[in-house]
């Protein structure tokens, strides 16, 4: 980034975008009224890099930006299950994992995406708790370890904190253990009375596996080693076991875990598993009962959830129930470690009603703001033609594509995350390249397909949009103001 762009976002300054463009790497796109900014390369991993800059621990010690850290299950406690055919115990495999600032960022958003809550609060929660992390652990340590500088938050603050990182603990623990698509339980409608009126958080899915897991998330950095192994174990008995074996949306549960993460010590958190026992033998899968459970809403669910970190509660909501049409969209497409990736963009998104049935497409306002999270191109084909379907064939997802260690470690090196579901956190600049805007067919064209916009950038900025400065009431003597797209740059 030039160092006159540093100095405008060091004073939260208006910035022309065309002149902006012209020394940084951003693409300028549309024309009129439809003249969108969107934020690339070196700008964004700038943009991070200079407010990292800015926040330091006390004592000089500098904030947690890239190391792995080093997270160990030390408690395992199995609790035998009833008699019902359909639950077959599964005992945790993993029980040591490694993972960067990244991934634990990108586990939090795939946690808090899907809870029955405000999404523009729960985005800038997820937002908020990273910085917080950021500065409450320590780059150097290999164990993960929340400092003791993190009991000087404020307490409604800590306990957002302690929530949401034990969410992506849970999370990480969840698909190092061979989990891949994960949805908020409270999306799913219980056959049946439900048995309490507690519930678990989370629904796990697997490759291969007709069933799907339970999981109850809990967290804390005060309770003592006793106290909180009591508040798993009740989490697994009072939230979890209760729903084993019953049909919920079109699946059945035929295991479940609480995943507790206890981080008082200020040199290691340790995590705390409860899970599902068989009384006899497993001998997999009960044929009769596997053929009632199809977990694909489950896995359907993760891709509404993962739309909604890309573009916003709107459209991740009418993606669920049907009613988006990706096909008359365009979007935005980055290239990063082999592969092309659909880039996530903030905008203000406004919702045009373009069939008798409703059927929605979004029109973004002025300015898009890459986000840097992703999709797989490739996930993202099979997402859009299940959404367009008019029966909403959940055949049409297929077989998705695997992500090999080797390509998940490429992209923790470059910054980044990327995690079974085909979502990801992208990672730096130099790593990116070949952003296009794209339009995706719709699936009664024929084969999915992508058609990119051969425009050149520079022929596409047509004429500006008038922006006014909300900080400032107008002056009574102001004139007639320029038409340019505007930006205010802000650090936190």
């Amino acid at each position: 980034m030039s160092t006159e762009s540093k100095k405008l976002l060091n004073r939260g300054t208006a910035v022309d975008v065309m002149s902006l463009a012209k020394t940084d790497s951003i693409c300028v796109i549309g024309t009129g009224n439809n003249l969108s900014a969107v934020f690339f390369r070196d700008f964004l991993c700038q943009y991070r890099e200079l407010l990292a800059l800015k926040f330091e621990f006390p004592g000089g010690k500098a904030m947690w930006k890239a190391k792995q850290k080093q997270l160990s299950v030390e408690q395992i406690n199995g609790h035998v299950a009833n008699g019902n055919r359909s639950i077959v115990g599964r005992a945790p495999e993993n029980t040591e994992m490694l993972f960067t600032p990244a991934e634990l960022f990108g586990a939090m958003a795939q946690c808090s995406s899907r809870a029955r809550m405000d999404q523009h609060a729960a985005r800038a929660q997820v937002q908020m708790c990273r910085h917080l992390i950021a500065r409450h652990v320590d780059d150097k340590n290999d164990r993960f370890a929340l400092l003791d500088t993190a009991r000087t938050l404020k307490d409604y603050v800590g306990k957002a904190m302690t929530g949401l990182v034990g969410d992506g603990i849970a999370y990480l623990q969840m698909v190092r253990d061979g989990y891949r698509w994960v949805d908020h339980f409270e999306n799913h409608i219980v056959h049946g009375k439900p048995p309490t009126t507690r519930s678990p958080d989370y629904v796990f899915s697997r490759t291969g596996d007709l069933f799907v897991a339970l999981a109850e998330s809990k967290a804390t950095k005060g309770a003592s080693r006793a106290a909180f192994t009591k508040t798993v174990r009740d989490g697994y008995h009072e939230q979890v076991e209760p729903y084993l074996g019953r049909k919920i949306g079109t699946w059945i549960a035929s295991h479940g875990y609480a995943v507790g993460s206890w981080m008082k010590s200020v040199k290691k958190a340790e995590i705390f598993i409860d899970h599902t026992v068989s009384s006899d033998p497993p001998s997999g899968n009960d044929r009769e009962t596997s053929d009632q459970s199809d977990p694909r809403g489950v896995r359907f669910g993760s891709y509404c959830g993962v739309l909604t970190l890309l573009f916003g509660p709107d459209i991740g909501e009418v993606a669920r129930d049907r009613r988006w049409r990706p096909s008359e969209q365009n979007f935005t497409t980055v290239d990063w470690l082999g592969r092309t990736w659909i880039v996530g963009e903030d905008a203000e998104w406004e919702p045009l009603v373009v069939t008798a049935e409703e059927h929605l497409i979004f029109k973004s306002g002025p300015v898009r703001f890459v986000n840097g999270m992703a999709l797989d191109m490739e996930v993202a084909r099979r997402v859009f033609a299940l959404i367009e379907s008019s029966e909403g064939d959940l055949d049409l997802m297929g077989e998705l594509p695997e992500f090999p260690v080797d390509l998940i470690e490429a992209a923790k090196r470059s910054g980044g995350a990327i995690f079974p579901d085909g979502f990801a956190v992208l990672g730096r600049e130099e790593d990116l390249s070949h952003f296009s805007r794209i339009w995706v067919k719709p699936p009664a064209e024929g084969a999915l397909a992508l058609v990119e916009t051969g425009t050149p950038v520079d022929a596409l900025v047509a004429e500006g949009t008038q922006l006014i400065d909300a900080r400032f009431p107008p002056s009574p003597n102001a004139g007639v103001q320029k038409k340019q797209a505007l930006l205010y740059l802000t650090h936190e």
